[in-house]
């Protein structure tokens, strides 16, 4: 079964990519990836390098891969679908409408009001998804699977920015497009995400990419 994916990005648009593998020489394989369509998945975009956590869902008459910026995102949409009445169109647009940590306040705080906001989202499957989800999802928390949103999280996004109150949002865009930049140095998934964090942390973080690129290596050597 499919579960990671590495290449190059023909074309992405409306939640769709095509993402090349292989070499010139013995010719190259594409596959078409279903996204959330969400700014978070903006740092992909077409010519760039990626990397995808996969999740194949096999039907008789189809074979759709679903890919994630995240390992916790993956899983937090695999936990989605064990909500009865929620199946990956569902997960995938509640992961279009929000990420993974703002999902999983809404779920722990019993925001049906929220969660009914988001397309195609009913009244019951709401209430599913708290009486279903919540006790799992404490219990993955406490372990360390799932981390909670800090609070005022959302004012990470301000001009950019990666921490709020000390706390790094990897959900942000400058944290993601760091990350990746590292990745296409060569540094593993762990450790550039463990650079980016570090060089975010602080009561004045770079605002810029390259000034988050740039202080991780310092960071890091």
């Amino acid at each position: 079964m499919l579960a990671y994916l590495q290449g190059t990005i023909k074309d992405r648009q409306n939640g769709e990519m095509i993402v090349l593998t292989g070499a010139e020489a013995q010719g190259f394989v594409g596959y078409l990836v279903k996204t959330p369509d969400h700014p978070r998945y903006d740092v992909f975009v077409p010519g760039s390098r990626c990397e995808l956590y996969l999740y194949a869902h096999v039907r008789e008459d189809a074979f759709d891969l679903y890919g994630f910026l995240s390992a916790p995102e993956k899983h937090f949409f695999t936990t989605l679908l064990s909500v009865s009445g929620v199946g990956p169109k569902m997960a995938l647009s509640l992961l279009s409408h929000a990420d993974e940590a703002s999902l999983i306040e809404m779920i722990l705080e019993e925001d049906k009001a929220a969660l009914t906001s988001i397309s195609g989202v009913g009244k019951k499957t709401a209430e599913r998804m708290v009486l279903e989800l919540k006790d799992g999802i404490e219990k993955k928390i406490e372990s360390g699977v799932f981390r909670r949103k800090h609070a005022g999280a959302a004012a990470a996004h301000v001009k950019g920015a990666g921490v709020s109150g000390g706390a790094v949002d990897r959900s942000s865009r400058i944290f993601m497009e760091a990350y990746l930049a590292l990745q296409g140095l060569g540094f593993k998934e762990v450790q550039a995400r463990q650079m980016v964090e570090t060089a975010l942390q602080g009561v004045k973080p770079p605002e810029r990419v390259e000034d988050v690129v740039k202080a991780a290596l310092q960071g890091g050597l």
